[in-house]
């Protein structure tokens, strides 16, 4: 192993959702080690803003594409533009998603139809796309994103729709892993617990709710979005070279922890 095994200089990365939150953390660390590194996002405004930040901030290649991965079309033709523009890919982050509470006794199609077609479509069709590039290049390294809730534990409060597509997500990492293992292409996923994105602002301001979840949280304190680009890094990386098919939790160690009191 090289002696910064964490070094991408040289490699090119992909992440999905990259405008703010989980997707702009990753995008900014995986560039500030070195990565040539494509934001794409549905908002092309916004994605673009972000780019040019994290390019001047780190002195490298930072592009965005407007892309809504919904659309299997879209996610291919994103893709290709970075194959065309840098030659290959060498990393995926599949980080777009959404999360909708849906009431499993009282639901609208309309709410089922939207989490799955991002959270679960969205990511195959990303990782399909990229796969293809990967087999011909004979390497990679795909980072798919499932959640605490759903991929890794139940939580209620209406999310068994969000926890379907994120179990899938869970499953759709093994069975890739298994198909494009000989191809050197690894394929991963994280599961973030609770994590301070606008996505969870509604339960951060919440005094009640938001006391009740670091209860849970054996470090006592919210996860930042670097703690996820962090571990990000790590799967992108040469450092987990020998690491393909698991879904790594980052979440405090509210998963697995179950730390009682003293008193």
């Amino acid at each position: 192993m090289s002696a910064n095994a964490f070094d991408l200089s040289g490699k090119v990365a992909l992440a999905t959702g990259a405008a703010q939150g989980l997707g702009e953390a990753i995008a900014d660390t995986l560039a500030y080690h070195g990565a040539t590194t494509v934001l794409c996002d549905i908002d092309q405004d916004a994605v673009q803003a972000t780019a040019q930040r994290i390019g001047s901030e780190h002195g490298v290649a930072a592009t965005s594409l407007a892309c809504d991965v919904r659309d299997s079309d879209q996610a291919q033709a994103c893709v290709s533009d970075v194959v065309r523009q840098h030659g290959r890919i060498d990393i995926l982050v599949n980080n777009a998603g959404v999360h909708r509470r849906v009431d499993p006794t009282d639901w609208s199609q309309d709410d089922i139809d939207a989490i799955l077609a991002v959270n679960l479509l969205g990511s195959f069709y990303m990782a399909s796309a990229a796969g293809k590039a990967m087999i011909e290049q004979r390497s990679g390294s795909i980072v798919n994103m499932s959640a605490l809730g759903g991929g890794i534990v139940g939580l209620g409060r209406a999310g068994s729709i969000y926890g379907m597509t994120k179990g899938g997500i869970v499953s759709l990492t093994r069975d890739l892993a298994a198909e494009w293992g000989k191809y050197s292409i690894r394929v991963n996923a994280l599961a973030p617990g609770w994590i301070r994105t606008p996505m969870t602002s509604a339960l951060q301001n919440n005094p009640v709710r938001a006391a009740k979840v670091l209860e849970r949280v054996p470090l006592g304190r919210w996860g930042e979005p670097e703690d996820v680009a962090g571990a990000a890094l790590f799967l992108a990386s040469d450092a987990s070279r020998y690491v393909t098919g698991h879904t790594i939790p980052i979440d405090g160690g509210a998963a697995n922890v179950l730390a009682l009191s003293s008193e």
